[in-house]
Parts: C-alpha cells; sequence; structure tokens
C-alpha cells in the first residue's frame, strides 16, 4: 500500500460513474456560456457597429473589453482558487453573475459606456470561472478517459456557440443587424441554472482536499464518490488511508512553502511554463483576431448566418475525432497535426481569398479545434496539483491579454486589406508548430501528480 497514489484510488476504488456524470453536467454550462458569449460577442461587434455608427476606435475598444476582463478573472481565479477551492470559486462567480446578471442587464444598455462596464464585469466573472471548470473534471476523473471527458467538457463551448447563432437566426435579420437585446435576455438563463447547481450537486475536489492537508475531508470525499458511484463501495481502510497520507507527504508537502507565481518559473516548471505563456499569447493573438472580422468579412462578400454556422457545425465533427484519439495516441500528436493543417487552411483563404472562404473557414475552424482541444489537457495535466491552478490560470490569463490587444492590431490590418490578417495568421500558426515540437511532457494515460524533486 506504500505506493498507493490518489490516482489509484480514483481509478479502483471511485472508478467512473455518476459522479463525474453530474460534474460534467454541472460545469459543462461554464463551458457553453464561455461559447456563447464569444459568439455573441462576434455578432454584437458587427451589429453596434452599424446601428450606433461608432469610429474604428470605438470598435477597436469594444473588441478588447471582454477579454481584457477575462485577463483580470483567470489572474484572479490562478491566484485564490489554490487556496480557496475549486468548488467556492465556481460558485462566488456564478453568484456574481447572477447579481450582475450582465446577459440580461446588457439588454438594456443605452450608450457605449454602459455596454463596456457590463463586458468587463462579465469577462472578469467569466475568467474566474472558465479555468476551474477542466481542473476540476480533471482532478476527479480516473486516468483512462480524463483526455476524453476534458475535450468533451470543451465541446460544450461550441454547443454553446450553436445555442447563440440558434437565437441569431431567431431574433436577427441579418448578420449585421437585428434586436440583439432579445438575445442577451434570451442567454441569461443558463447562468441561472449553472449556479443552482453548483451550489445544490457540486462537490469539493478530494484530490485538491487531500493536497491542502485536509485529509478528513477529503478521505469524506473520496467516500462520498465511492458511494454516489456504486451501493456497494466500501470505505477506505485505515491502511489505504495512511498511503494516501505518505502520497501526499512525498507529493505536495516540500512545495507550499515555496509556492508563489515565482515558481512556475523553477526548473521544474519552466520547460512547461515559457512554451504555454507563448503558445497561449500568439494563438490567441490569432484566434481573437481572426473571429473578430469574420462577421465583417461575411457581411462584405454577402455571407449569411447560415454560412456562419457551417463554420461552427465543423467543428462537432472535430471533436469526435479527438474524443476518440486522445486517450490512445496522445495530445501532442493530435496538436501537432492540427496545427500543420490549420496553416494550410488559412494559407488557402490568403492566395485564393474570397474563392475559398467558406471552404478554407470551415477546414482551419475543424482543425484549429483540433488544436485547441488537446491543448488544454496538455497543459493543465503537465503542471501538479499544487501549481495547477496558477498555472492553468496564468496560462489563460497571458491569452486573454493578447486576446484583448488583438483588435488594436487586426483591425487596422483588416482595414487596408481585407485579408492580410490570414496571412499573419500564417507565421503565428508555423511559430506554434515549432513550440509544439519541442513541448517535453504528455501525460496521456498517466498520473497527474508525480514526486517533487526540489531544486537547489
Amino acid at each position: 500500500m506504500n505506493n498507493l497514489s490518489f490516482d489509484d484510488i480514483l481509478s479502483t476504488r471511485i472508478k467512473f460513474g455518476k459522479v463525474q456524470i453530474q460534474t460534467f453536467l454541472i460545469i459543462s454550462l461554464i463551458d457553453l456560456l464561455d461559447g456563447s458569449e464569444f459568439m455573441f460577442l462576434q455578432l454584437l461587434n458587427a451589429i453596434i457597429y452599424k446601428e450606433w455608427s461608432l469610429s474604428l476606435s470605438q470598435l477597436i475598444v469594444l473588441a478588447t473589453v471582454f477579454n481584457f476582463g477575462q485577463f483580470i478573472g483567470s489572474l484572479i481565479c490562478g491566484q485564490f482558487s489554490d487556496y480557496t477551492g475549486r468548488k467556492s470559486m465556481l460558485v462566488w462567480s456564478c453568484l456574481l453573475q447572477v447579481l450582475k446578471n450582465s446577459m440580461l442587464l446588457t439588454a438594456f444598455v443605452q450608450d457605449l459606456p454602459q455596454l463596456l462596464i457590463l463586458r468587463f464585469c462579465f469577462g472578469l466573472l467569466f475568467g474566474i470561472a472558465l479555468p476551474i471548470s477542466s481542473i476540476l473534471m480533471a482532478e476527479v476523473t480516473p486516468l483512462h478517459v480524463r483526455g476524453q471527458f476534458i475535450v468533451t467538457l470543451q465541446m460544450m463551448y461550441i454547443v454553446g456557440r450553436m445555442w447563440m447563432l440558434l437565437l441569431a437566426f431567431i431574433f436577427l435579420d441579418s448578420i449585421a443587424t437585428g434586436n440583439w437585446r432579445a438575445i442577451a435576455v434570451t442567454n441569461s438563463i443558463p447562468c441561472f441554472i449553472c449556479l443552482i447547481g453548483s451550489i445544490v450537486y457540486l462537490h469539493e475536489s478530494p484530490r485538491f482536499l487531500i493536497s491542502q492537508g485536509n485529509i478528513k475531508e477529503g478521505i469524506e470525499g473520496i467516500n462520498f464518490m465511492g458511494r454516489f458511484n456504486d451501493k456497494d463501495y466500501v470505505d477506505l481502510q485505515e491502511d489505504e488511508i495512511q498511503a494516501l497520507q505518505q502520497w501526499r507527504k512525498a507529493t505536495f508537502e516540500q512545495q507550499y512553502d515555496k509556492k508563489s507565481f515565482k515558481e512556475l518559473f523553477n526548473q521544474e516548471n519552466l520547460p512547461i511554463t515559457w512554451r504555454a505563456y507563448s503558445l497561449s499569447i500568439i494563438s490567441m493573438l490569432m484566434y481573437s483576431g481572426l473571429y473578430i472580422i469574420i462577421p465583417f468579412l461575411f457581411d462584405e462578400e454577402e455571407k449569411t448566418l447560415l454560412d456562419l454556422l457551417y463554420t461552427v457545425l465543423i467543428e462537432l465533427p472535430a471533436v469526435l475525432v479527438v474524443v476518440c484519439l486522445i486517450d490512445k495516441i496522445g495530445r501532442l500528436p493530435i496538436v501537432l497535426i492540427g496545427t500543420v493543417t490549420s496553416m494550410i487552411a488559412v494559407f488557402i483563404i490568403w492566395y485564393w481569398r474570397a474563392r475559398y472562404l467558406l471552404l478554407g473557414l470551415i477546414a482551419f475552424k475543424f482543425f484549429n479545434r483540433m488544436t485547441f482541444l488537446s491543448f488544454t489537457p496538455l497543459i493543465l495535466e503537465s503542471y501538479s496539483t499544487i501549481y495547477r491552478s496558477l498555472g492553468i490560470g496564468t496560462t489563460i490569463a497571458f491569452g486573454r491579454a493578447a486576446g484583448f490587444l488583438s483588435p488594436v492590431i487586426i483591425l487596422p490590418l483588416y482595414q487596408k486589406d481585407n485579408y492580410s490578417p490570414f496571412l499573419a495568421s500564417i507565421f503565428i500558426l508555423i511559430i506554434m508548430t515549432i513550440i509544439f515540437a519541442t513541448y517535453p511532457k504528455d501525460l496521456t494515460r498517466k498520473p497527474l501528480d508525480i514526486k517533487y524533486e526540489k531544486v537547489d
């Protein structure tokens, strides 16, 4: 029993069952809301630009403020969720979202300053909640299906975008005109559902509790999960509890006094951190920029909401491909395949322009979704539990920072040449391929935590 780890308990005693499915159903609403909000911002930028006759500088501010809020929120998440717990951060974020009710209030804004304030607040709260969903799911799911469930969780981002496009078909006349206020009201409903589910049905991660030294609460959490999954489950025995205490001591004890932002750059974490930050920054610079200009480009090329829907629907088969392969061939091979093929698709768009715009975007969205679906588990699994929230939270934060800077770069480029942002994206994808090719760790079907080696 001396070599028993939390992952052993999770795989052989708790196993996979109802508790993981219940957790998924609750926290998946966070990703659904993120997807719907991102699509809403895409449409809202184009609609408000026309409806309120915004200048280019005002459009840039409108396009950046949500990502700026997410940047601040992700930093808050990374700093505090490793102390306060996964569930508490999620509940507080959902509660504040309901109290602020940003989506609902958005329907009643009368001018740009009011809209900017609400966009920032919603981004802030989302930045707090979004990293926690993947972290919590990873920490309570057995390793043999962990990658599949994290990817499936991210699929809800696509479902959220499809939900928003459904509302757009109902309430909008075209990509750039229609009743966007009715969309804002309707899209506030999932937030209320998520809050209720988080308070009533969500439970703290036992892995997190044990890593923090709360052994009694962690054991109670393990036994609850075991009984929930199997009515014949037998509570942990004393030798198993002692083995978990030894695992916790060997894995985490030396890290508590050292845990800080600078420790993400120690000898153990540095090879992961600099690559994670670099990839998050440049990928979001590209991703946010392209997604901002697509509604404008579609409007100019006389594309329809149905064409926009095609570019979202294609991401669903990408999810199915990744779910089937991620725990077989690994996270990193999928990321490399997705990045290289995305680069080819973007080159086709840039070179042939309107002729292959829709086809190229469909291909890009398919392969780019493969990359992003595998990127999240690749990074969050690379950090130990002690640093996981801080590592993934700051990684997302730096990506969002690039996201709110992206319109400053992309929109002026777009005004000069509608297709020049795609040329810039080709160079970004080349850099991403090089960084991914040198990534040092892929923990597919391996324990999340390894023994910490002290660095002198």
